[in-house]
This record gives structure tokens, C-alpha cells and sequence, in this order.
């Protein structure tokens, strides 16, 4: 039974808890499991499913059959996200390409999980994936198929999503049924390119595209449900239940109230007669003074064809980036025929602005593995020598072997002014 948490950037935790003997009840202690990932007393692990074409489970492959040291990659942007590699031990040509086994279009689940000191395995759902390269391979030693894999985001920006012919959808069109039926396109096989529903917001309903869309043939599916998004002033991404949502930028940009996932100090502690290290393991920061932006300017196409603009700039005398403090530094100007009002064109340069000034320090480390992180989400930072104290700071990407060695690294860039720069 699964249990399922929803966060404000528009993700959603999926846990599956087991024991030796099944299944459990999914619900999570997550005061136990902050803290035994702080003490370090899990175990990391990860399975993978093979799909049916419908997305419900044909089978698991075996995890001694997976050679340590594959990958999972998590990275904040809008389309796609995720991205799986692995390698499996190929000894009796189970696992050789063919129609039937890992062919192109095949689908996989991954699940990360942890393994607490009570003997339960806390499963947490990381995306459902689309094999796009197998490479079988033979050495005098070894036989091998090495698998890489994206999540479906790709079914419509590769070849599966490529126009044949023109593409026009009017002015006036319902939004919510365009992108309902580019998922539900046949692929040509009697199976669509995704059969799953899709997440899209209460606040959507009724909406209808305000400016023609035009696609030529060669461009993508994944082109159109792109602008579809920007008229609705939306990220659109694949979650890690393999569903497509469409967020509206306004509650996903909303930092200040998103709830801390976990707390992080780069101090040794002292715990009862032992120390313990610091959870991260170096802290640096990068600042690339060459790619700072404090003004962004936003062009776009009115109804009756008409320009429009809107400008979003750092004018926070508090801030190290403000302009009257370094002078206007202004992005590429963004021209977007779907930006059909002011008020869209407004809400996309203050989103492209958040972007920005996010300071361009931003930092990659490593600290224990840890299955709650996922990317547009807030963590806090303490550190004395930078001057830290549960500085929140914005989860970029997220990465980790396929392995048990309790290690995973992440990026993240600070939302506030950091305190030695001012």
C-alpha cells in the first residue's frame, strides 16, 4: 500500500514500506528516518521494474543481475528531468536485445530505498523511464547490456513526438483536451504515448489558448505541450509517479513558504560519547560574476497583434545584485508569441528573474544518501566559517550511483543574500 505526499513544487513523494516477510503499512516515520540518515545507520538500495505497455508491473529484475554503479540524475528544468543508466550481467543472453526483451519503446519504474535499523525498507517511487540506447556487449570475461534510459518526457521531444505534417491548433481551443490527446496519440502499435492521466491544476479548468499555434513538420509534440504551458504560465515535467503535471509557476516559485525537506550542518557533532561528521562533506561556492542578471525583459504577442512587453529587475537595496549597486546587467530578451497579456508577460520575466538571481553561486556536494531530496525543494545549511545558520538554499539536481555505498551528491544555489556577501 502505497502513501503518497504532496510538495509545493509540484512533486509528490510515493513510499512503499516492506520487511523481510512483505509488504507493511506504508505510512512513514520521517522523525526516524531524519534521524537515522543523520546518524548514518541506513542502507541504501534500489530496484527496477520492467513495464507492461499500460505502465502496471510485468516483473523485477533481479538486483544481483545489476552491476553496481549505474546512475539516477534529477535536474530542475521544465520537460525533461530524469534520466537512468545501469548495466546488467548479460551470462546466459537473458538479457540480449531482441523484440521481446528491452526493446526500443520499453518502459521501467526505479525505486530508490532505505533500510532502517527496525528491519523496514522505506521504497520511494523516483520515475517511470523510457529506454532509448542498449548496448550488449562480450569481452573474454564478461557479457554485459549496459541501458540508458529517460523519463517520458522524451516520447514527445525525440522521434516518437515528431510532426509528419503541419500541426495548427486555433485560437479558443480547451487546453486541457489538446494535451489529454497528444498523451493519448497512438504511436502506430495500438499503444499510446502515455495511458497515464495527467496532473492539471483546479485553477486550469476551463482554459482555452489565446494565441495560434503553429508547428511545422519536424517539430515536436513536446514543442507544442511546451507552449501550451507558457500560455498557462505553467512548468510542465514528469513526477516521479510517472505522470505529467502542469504547475502553475506562481505556487512553485512560492520559496519563502515551501517546508524545509532536511536540515544540513557541515560541523562535526558530538553524539553521546562518539563524533560524528559533518552531513556535507565541503562546502565551496562558485560566483560567476560574467553570468549575473538583475533585469529581465519579456516580449510578447497581444490578441490583436500588437507588441507587449514587461521588464522584472532587482531594485532590493538589501540586495548585492541590485542594480543601483552593479548597474543593470540584462538578460537575453525573450520574445514568446505565446505570452498573449502583460500580466503573463509580467509573471514570465519575474519567474525567469527568480532564475537569475538566485546569485550565481551555486555548489555540488556530496552527503548521505537520502531518497526525501528532491529538486525545486528547500533545503537549510549551516555552517560557521561561511557564516551559515539554516540558510535555505534551492535543491538544483539530485544524483546517485546504483550502489550501497550511502553517498549521493547534490546541487544547490542559495535563495537569500548570503551573509558574507553583504
Amino acid at each position: 500500500m502505497s502513501s503518497y505526499y504532496n510538495l509545493s513544487s509540484g512533486e509528490v513523494l510515493s513510499v512503499d514500506a516492506s520487511e523481510d516477510y512483505g509488504y507493511v503499512d506504508g505510512d512513514v516515520d520521517f522523525e526516524l528516518l531524519r534521524r537515522e540518515i543523520n546518524l548514518n545507520y541506513v542502507q541504501s538500495c534500489f530496484r527496477i521494474f520492467v513495464l507492461y505497455a499500460d505502465e502496471t508491473i510485468a516483473y523485477e529484475i533481479p538486483s544481483h543481475d545489476i552491476k553496481l554503479g549505474g546512475s539516477y540524475n534529477e535536474n530542475y528544468q521544465n520537460g525533461q528531468r530524469r534520466t537512468l543508466s545501469f548495466t546488467l550481467y548479460n551470462y546466459d543472453g537473458r538479457y540480449t536485445p531482441d523484440i521481446n526483451t528491452f526493446w526500443a519503446g520499453t518502459r521501467l519504474r526505479f525505486d530508490s530505498g532505505v533500510k532502517i535499523s527496525t528491519g523496514k525498507t522505506y521504497w520511494f517511487r523516483k520515475g517511470t523511464f523510457v529506454i532509448n540506447s542498449v548496448t550488449p556487449s562480450e569481452t573474454a570475461l564478461m557479457r554485459e547490456v549496459s541501458v540508458q534510459a529517460g523519463d517520458k518526457f522524451e516520447l514527445f521531444d525525440g522521434a516518437t513526438g515528431r510532426l509528419g505534417s503541419t500541426y495548427i491548433i486555433d485560437y479558443g481551443v480547451d487546453i486541457y483536451t489538446i494535451i489529454r490527446d497528444i498523451l493519448h496519440t497512438d504511436m502506430g502499435n495500438g499503444c499510446v504515448l502515455d495511458p497515464q492521466d495527467f496532473i492539471y491544476p483546479n485553477i486550469f479548468t476551463g482554459k482555452k489558448t489565446q494565441v495560434r499555434i503553429s508547428k511545422n513538420a519536424g517539430d515536436t509534440l513536446g514543442s507544442i505541450l511546451t507552449d501550451l504551458a507558457t500560455q498557462l504560465s505553467a512548468e510542465i515535467f514528469y513526477n516521479s509517479c510517472g505522470k505529467l503535471v502542469i504547475a502553475p509557476i506562481n505556487e512553485v516559485t512560492l520559496d519563502k513558504d515551501k517546508p524545509l525537506l532536511y536540515s544540513f550542518d557541515t560541523q562535526v557533532r558530538e553524539v553521546g560519547p562518539t563524533d560524528l561528521d559533518g552531513d556535507v562533506s565541503s562546502m565551496s561556492f562558485t560566483f560567476d560574476y560574467n553570468q549575473i542578471i538583475n533585469r529581465i525583459i519579456v516580449v510578447g504577442t497581444g490578441v490583436g497583434g500588437g507588441a507587449l512587453s514587461a521588464v522584472a529587475s532587482n531594485d532590493d537595496p538589501a540586495s548585492p545584485l541590485c542594480w543601483k549597486r552593479i548597474g543593470y546587467r540584462t538578460g537575453n530578451i525573450i520574445n514568446d508569441s505565446n505570452i498573449y497579456t502583460t500580466s503573463l508577460a509580467q509573471e514570465r520575466a519575474d519567474y525567469e528573474l527568480r532564475k537569475q538571481l538566485i546569485l550565481k553561486s551555486s555548489t555540488s556536494t556530496e552527503v548521505f544518501f537520502n531518497p526525501l531530496l528532491e529538486v525545486n525543494n528547500i533545503i537549510a545549511i549551516s555552517d560557521k566559517f561561511f557564516e551559515l545558520t539554516c540558510e535555505k538554499f534551492l535543491i538544483q539536481s539530485v544524483s546517485c550511483s546504483l550502489d550501497f555505498t550511502g553517498r549521493m551528491n547534490i546541487s544547490f544555489t542559495n535563495l537569500n543574500n548570503l551573509p558574507f556577501t553583504y
